[in-house]
């Protein structure tokens, strides 16, 4: 649906975009994570032609709409929910009647229709993302370009607005573009891109990254270190004071080194692989790199 090739952007002396290409297929969840600065909203700009690339190309499939919802609220804080909407489906071009079909579905979808007519500037910070949500998608576009959608938000209107994504891509086979500061919501996406200082650094599925830079572990207390080392001989660990790590591929593996050393634990626990240890590590090592 959307392919990047070879794109960059500097403003003065900094180059914010370095080089960077990415295809995000029909029906996929899309993210793109990286830190403050990294470059993510800048990609964006350019994509929706807010701003011009210096170099490189961007390709959209013919006829696809997008919808884009920005990191800030961008509708009138003095009108309501309702006349906000209707008049972004005039912008659009819509018709009255089909302006007023469009959101009352949406409306209902997010469970406003009760407080359409509160003004906006009334509206909890849950209430206003899932308005501007509504906003991108009176259109009915094919693909929802979303910036950090759910920064500032509590854990229950984050999971409210997840849910009403999952359910709009389910059933319409909406195409999702996410950047997010919340790495976690990208564990179940279908393609994941990190960018750092405007570089992509890494890209795969969420498994492929946790399986190449993250795993899971095995963190045993124990009561005397060297008794554990005799037992484990043939495992692979690490083991700091009276601390073991085993890097375990699953959970079910940590039942027979547990029943091995079980005389001499006093506790343990599993780190599990996620995209937030990915994350964590390629930080680390571009740090390591710098320095």
């Amino acid at each position: 649906m959307l392919t990047v090739n070879h794109l960059s952007k500097s403003f003065g002396k900094v180059q914010a975009v370095k080089n960077v290409s990415f295809n995000v297929r029909k029906g996929s969840t899309f993210a793109f994570l990286g830190t403050n600065g990294s470059g993510k909203s800048t990609v964006i700009h350019m994509m929706i032609d807010l701003l011009k690339p210096d170099t490189g190309v961007i390709s959209i499939r013919d006829n696809v709409l997008l919808g884009v919802v920005f990191q800030s609220h961008r509708l009138d804080e003095e009108l309501s929910i309702e006349t906000n909407l209707m008049i972004r489906a005039k912008l659009y071009g819509m018709s009255t009647t089909n302006a007023k079909k469009n959101i009352k579905q949406l409306l209902e979808l997010t469970n406003l229709f009760s407080i359409r007519h509160r003004l906006y500037g009334n509206c909890s910070g849950g209430e206003k993302r899932k308005t501007d949500i509504i906003r991108a998608l009176i259109h009915r576009p094919d693909m929802l370009i979303l910036d950090e959608p759910t920064t500032g938000l509590d854990a229950e209107s984050r999971k409210e607005v997840w849910t009403l994504l999952q359910r709009l891509q389910r059933e319409q086979g909406l195409t999702i573009f996410l950047t997010t500061h919340y790495i976690e919501e990208a564990a179940h996406v279908d393609y994941v891109v990190m960018m750092h200082e405007g570089e992509i650094k890494v890209e795969g599925t969420p498994d492929e990254l946790r399986n190449r830079y993250a795993k899971t572990t095995l963190i045993l207390d124990v009561n005397n270190s060297e008794e554990v080392k005799q037992v484990l001989q043939d495992q692979v660990y690490e083991i700091n004071e009276n601390k073991v790590y085993i890097n375990i591929e699953s959970n079910k593996e940590a039942i027979p080194i547990l029943r091995k050393v079980e005389k001499n634990i006093i506790n343990f626990s599993i780190k599990e692989a996620n995209l937030e240890r990915v994350f964590l590590q390629i930080t680390d090592q571009i740090k390591n790199e710098v320095i």
